[in-house]
């Protein structure tokens, strides 16, 4: 009888050894790999920026109050200054009312500032194909400005905008303005300070 329960206790269950549990530090240390995985790879492809944001602001350290600038002669760029001392869009209203002043006062206010001109951007595209496309077009016709296609990059991005000009004064502007309308093409004007 004795030697019966042992071969008993020897043989594998009907179902083939599946019904044993996994033991609960294993599902533990899974979880775990695959919670870590899934934070490097939010990091990595960087789908969390307040993150980011967080982590850089916490990176730098807050400097004394009577301690002085890092470099004192390096400038400094802030992009939301310096933009717009660069490039400035202007109202639709302005370049309408500049077709309907004297021509003199539009000569007086293009040598009052002679390091401002005015440009065009017809449009604004991710290939260079189409930037190229719409210069052609522009091309064939003949609003009487150069046209060319300025390749930009804005967050990593390229970004190809097709420009007529640059334009003296805004009566100018107007005239190129009103062609490009009657074509179809809705224009931006810019007030571009020279370097």
């Amino acid at each position: 009888m004795a030697k019966r329960n042992s071969q008993a206790k020897m043989r594998p269950s009907g179902n083939g050894g599946v019904g044993k549990q996994v033991p609960w530090w294993i599902w533990f240390l899974g979880g775990l790999f695959c919670g870590l995985g899934l934070s490097a790879l939010v990091l990595m492809k960087q789908w969390a920026p307040q993150l980011r944001e967080g982590e850089s602001q916490a990176a730098k350290p807050a400097a004394p109050a009577d301690a002085p600038a890092a470099n004192p002669d390096k400038p400094k760029y802030d992009f939301y200054s310096v933009l717009p001392e660069m490039e400035v869009v202007v109202p639709d209203a302005e370049v309408k009312s500049a077709a309907t002043t004297p021509a003199t006062a539009d000569a007086q206010g293009a040598a009052a500032n002679p390091a401002q001109r005015y440009m065009l951007q017809a449009g604004s595209f991710r290939t260079s194909a189409d930037a190229d496309a719409l210069k052609a077009r522009l091309t064939l016709m003949g609003v009487g400005a150069s046209v060319s296609v300025q390749k930009v990059n804005v967050n990593g991005t390229e970004y190809f905008r097709v420009r007529l000009g640059p334009f003296a004064d805004l009566r100018s502007v107007d005239g190129a303005k009103r062609t490009l309308e009657g074509n179809g093409i809705n224009a931006i004007a810019l007030r571009e300070n020279a370097p």
